[in-house]
């Protein structure tokens, strides 16, 4: 099927870096996290749960909300505890990946129906944490980070402890998460990306978040970035997560890290609902 014809595409007007739908959504609490309700349940398929990355919050997924409430499903983004709206206290910074695991999970009480969670980057931790927890309809993962226990996963240096981590700058979010042009205004993007905890960046750099395979039991898909940066995204990493997991994997040649935000963010709209809809009708 041409993912490309699942549904018309918006404006072609449209900036792919205006996240102002986000903030026209209704938002409401789910344990130490905030949902933005994309769409209400209009049948009995599974909705779907966007975990945000490193940095980020719900925000990130605007087009996603916007493209997949067209298609019929129910669909919600999530603040992680200090993140996005969400002001960060004292115990930011000692704030765990296992911990965003639980704000996931309660998301999914919040939501209280059958629900895919999709997890970018170092948002696949927890949601593949809470599918090893709990039962759910399904899991994506959008270039994710390696679970620690993943065979040849490759560590990376850790960051300092004490203090949340600024979040990258201009270059790094033109390089790195988008693979644009050096002169690309990206202000919208930064301005709305948060500081980090350490403990969670260190999580994930220093491996320490293992995942049982064996407990999940849901059908997924990885989606790998064509355009992703190797120190992080390895050659075969993607691939070797999927297969660890029982998960179909997909490149999407053109995409780089950050596909949700992309120029051309359809292409991985429409790949996540083709697998949907081959799992769900």
């Amino acid at each position: 099927m041409n993912t490309d014809s699942l549904l018309s595409p918006p404006s072609a007007h449209t900036d792919p870096l205006d996240f102002s739908l986000a903030d026209r959504l209704p938002a409401r609490p789910a344990g130490q996290g905030r949902l933005i309700i994309g769409a209400a349940p209009q049948d009995d398929r599974p909705g779907l749960l966007f975990v945000p990355g490193a940095y980020h919050g719900a925000w990130c997924y605007a087009h996603y909300l916007d493209y997949f409430a067209r298609a019929g499903l129910a669909c919600a983004a999530l603040d992680l505890r200090g993140h996005g709206a969400l002001p960060q206290d004292d115990s930011f910074t000692s704030a765990s990946i296992a911990d965003l695991g639980q704000d996931v999970s309660g998301a999914l009480d919040a939501l209280a129906r059958p629900t895919v969670v999709v997890g970018h980057s170092m948002g696949a931790l927890p949601a593949l944490l809470a599918a090893s927890q709990r039962t759910m309809a399904g899991v994506v993962l959008l270039a994710p980070s390696p679970p620690g226990d993943l065979p040849g996963a490759q560590a990376l240096p850790p960051v300092p402890e004490g203090a949340p981590r600024h979040a990258p700058n201009h270059n790094e979010i033109r390089a790195r998460f988008l693979a644009t042009s050096p002169d690309r205004d990206v202000a919208s993007v930064s301005q709305r990306l948060c500081a980090e905890s350490p403990q969670v960046l260190n999580d994930r750099y220093l491996l320490r978040v293992p995942v049982d395979a064996a407990a999940i039991d849901a059908p997924g898909l990885c989606l790998e970035a064509g355009l992703d940066t190797h120190d992080r995204h390895p050659p075969g990493q993607d691939l070797a997560i999927a297969r660890r997991f029982g998960f179909s994997h997909a490149v999407l040649a053109g995409q780089p890290h950050c596909m949700m935000y992309a120029d051309q963010w359809q292409a991985s709209a429409a790949a996540i609902l083709e697998w949907h809809r081959g799992q769900f009708g």
